[in-house]
C-alpha cells in the first residue's frame, strides 16, 4: 500500500531502539525517539503479538513495518511505532471546535463515532455517519462510495489507517475537505500528499501519565492523561 510505504520511508532515517511498549485494552503506546500511540484495534480472535515480551531493544522501524500486516493488533502496534518516530508538530486545539461554524449549511460525512457527532448532526445541512457495525442513524461503511464524493467535509478516524481503508477514503474525498482525526493520526506531511487537508492528532506531553491511563483501562480520549490535542493544515506544511 503506497500510503504505508511512504510513511515508513519518511521515518526510516529516525530508526532507533524501542524503549518501551504498552499494549492496553483500548490504546497502544510505543516509546522510542518520541512517545507514539494508536488505537488498539481488536477483533474477535484471541491473537498474540509476534515476539510478545521481547519487543524492547529492537529496531522501532522493524516494529513500524507491522503496519503492513492484515492482523489489526499487529497493525495497531505498527502505527504506534511510526508515531513514536515523529516529532508531532501542530497547534493545540480540538478540531471539532474549529469546525463548529464551518459545518453549518454543509454536507458532512463522518467515519467513526466521535463525541461531537450529535453536534454535527444538529449543525450541518446534511450529515452521514458511517460505521463497520452501524447503530441507530448510522450507515454501513460501504456507503462511503456514494456519500463521500457528495460531501463538502469528510472526517475520517485514523483507525482507517490500521484497517487499510484510509487510502480509498481519501481518494473518495479528493474534492472535499478531508480531516484525519484521532490519537492514531501520524502528524506527518505524507498524509497531506495522499489527500488529507487537516490532521488532528495528539502530542504526548507526559508519557508516564499516559501509560498509567492506558494500563488502567481508560477508553475515552478526554480521560487520557498526558496528552494534548493538536491540529495541522496542509497549507502549513
Amino acid at each position: 500500500m503506497k500510503l504505508v510505504d511512504d510513511l515508513l520511508e519518511s521515518v526510516a532515517e529516525n530508526d532507533c531502539p524501542v524503549r518501551r511498549v504498552c499494549v492496553g485494552l483500548h490504546w497502544t503506546v510505543v516509546q522510542s525517539r518520541c512517545t507514539g500511540m494508536a488505537h488498539t484495534y481488536k477483533t474477535g480472535d484471541k491473537s498474540e503479538l509476534e515476539s510478545s515480551g521481547n519487543l524492547v531493544g529492537n529496531s522501532v522501524l522493524k516494529l513500524a513495518k507491522r503496519l503492513e500486516s492484515w492482523n489489526p493488533l499487529e497493525a495497531s502496534l505498527g502505527v504506534a511505532a511510526i508515531n513514536s518516530l515523529i516529532e508531532p508538530a501542530g497547534t493545540p486545539g480540538n478540531v471539532f471546535d474549529d469546525l463548529a461554524d464551518q459545518v453549518s449549511g454543509k454536507t458532512v460525512t463522518v467515519i467513526g463515532r466521535f463525541p461531537s457527532n450529535d453536534r454535527i448532526a444538529q449543525t450541518a445541512a446534511r450529515a452521514h455517519f458511517l460505521e463497520i457495525q452501524p447503530g441507530k442513524n448510522e450507515l454501513p461503511h460501504y456507503a462511503c462510495e456514494e456519500v463521500i464524493p457528495a460531501s463538502d467535509i469528510v472526517i475520517i478516524t485514523a483507525t482507517a489507517l490500521i484497517n487499510k481503508t484510509l487510502p480509498r477514503l481519501l481518494e473518495l474525498a479528493k474534492h472535499s475537505t478531508a480531516i484525519v482525526l484521532g490519537p492514531s493520526t501520524p502528524m506527518n506531511d505524507v498524509l497531506f500528499r495522499h489527500g488529507a487537508d487537516i490532521l488532528a492528532g495528539v502530542r504526548v506531553v507526559d508519557p508516564e501519565a499516559l501509560i498509567g491511563s492506558v494500563m488502567q483501562g481508560v477508553k475515552k480520549f478526554s480521560k487520557l492523561a498526558g496528552t494534548e490535542a493538536i491540529m495541522r493544515r496542509s497549507d502549513d506544511a
